[in-house]
């Protein structure tokens, strides 16, 4: 029996809104309208993208995966399926109680934040997949993040980024659009803050009110190479597209980073 990535909503306790202080990835990717509004996401063009990456960096068979923010972890299951090691860490306590469900000796799941995680055992490859960065509020933090990740990197292992191109989006921001899923309609507000794109998620359900932000900075490519540089990573290749395709700032669809460690 294939299990499904998200299970249907029930009895929802949560706030209808937001407090302002509060971080809004802890409250938004913990929500089951989370995986509702992204249930679409396509399974297949993530196991092409892995599939060539796989292909082109020659993982050995006993190479290990660190899945950072791995979601319900459909990167890390299909990894796992080919028969890697896979640690998956995501923020959402709700998220990695999906992800559980497909557990076995050779694949696991834990909640950790990318600020401050830790792990007993380094690793061949470290991924950070579909926009799963940029989510702070500032450079610093970012560099935070890559620091963690240098700590559980071994000599010559990869840290991989898929990102958006920033370029691109701003270009084409759609200001408003509503899309309707599973019977409800989620209003989404889209604006560029201060180099920050900001996602605002409006809609309703079971007779209450919701209201939830997406807030990623607008990261370039030069951004990251000053992250990389002051962190000691080297940028050996990027891509544009998850056919491993040359990355064009102002036509590419994703920004494809991958790193190794500057000292081995």
């Amino acid at each position: 029996m294939v299990k499904d990535w998200f299970e249907p909503r029930q009895n929802i306790t949560f706030e209808s809104s937001m407090e302002k202080n509060k971080e809004w990835f802890k409250e938004w990717f913990n929500s089951p309208y989370y995986h509702i509004l992204y249930g679409e996401r396509d399974r297949k063009e993530a196991e092409f993208f892995l599939t060539n990456l796989v292909n082109r960096y020659h993982p050995k068979p006993d190479s290990n995966f660190l899945d950072l923010a791995c979601g319900a972890g459909r990167h890390s299951v299909f990894l796992n399926n080919l028969g890697f090691s896979v640690t998956g860490i995501d923020l959402s306590s709700h998220s990695i109680s999906l992800a559980k469900q497909f557990e076995n000796s050779k694949l696991h799941f834990e909640v950790g934040d990318l600020r401050t995680f830790t792990m007993p055992q380094k690793f061949d490859f470290v991924l950070n997949l579909f926009t799963s960065f940029g989510y702070f509020d500032c450079m610093n933090t970012n560099k935070l993040v890559i620091n963690q990740v240098m700590q559980v990197l071994k000599p010559n292992a990869y840290f991989i980024i898929d990102f958006l191109n920033s370029a691109k989006i701003l270009k084409g921001l759609i200001p408003h659009e509503v899309k309707e899923i599973q019977g409800i309609n989620f209003d989404i507000k889209k604006e560029n803050v201060d180099g920050i794109i900001v996602k605002d998620i409006r809609f309703k359900d079971q007779g209450q009110s919701f209201h939830y932000q997406e807030k990623v900075q607008a990261l370039s490519l030069q951004d990251f190479e000053l992250l990389f540089e002051a962190c000691g990573l080297k940028l050996i290749e990027t891509f544009g597209n998850y056919s491993l395709g040359s990355f064009e700032v102002n036509e590419s669809d994703r920004l494809i980073l991958v790193t190794q460690p500057k000292y081995a």
